[in-house]
């Protein structure tokens, strides 16, 4: 997805207020399910994972350059698809920008 592409898409679904934690929540637990089954291959489940990663960076603060937000981000969403309970602990959004 191009970068024009992608920033129509964040605003099409900020829009209509699809970015909250349940649709997050209900697309991990999918990715782990198709994943667990066969039906994603660890290829797609990375373009998938780019995929949030590179619309999340759409709101990078101005504090931090958009490969170590991207790098961060990255890392826990890795986290959360391996460890869906959040036995890791990951601290909160406030403590990730510091």
């Amino acid at each position: 997805m191009n970068s024009g592409d992608a920033k129509r898409l964040h605003s099409s679904l900020e829009f209509i207020g699809i970015r909250t934690q349940a649709t997050a929540a209900g697309l991990l637990q999918l990715c782990r399910e198709l994943a667990g089954a066969g039906v994603l291959d660890a290829g797609a489940v990375s373009r998938i994972r780019d995929t949030i990663v590179n619309d999340i960076a759409l709101d990078c603060p101005r504090s931090m350059s958009r490969d170590q937000y991207q790098a961060m981000v990255r890392e826990r969403l890795d986290s959360l698809l391996t460890d869906p309970v959040g036995k890791k602990p990951q601290g909160s959004a406030a403590q990730m920008l510091q």
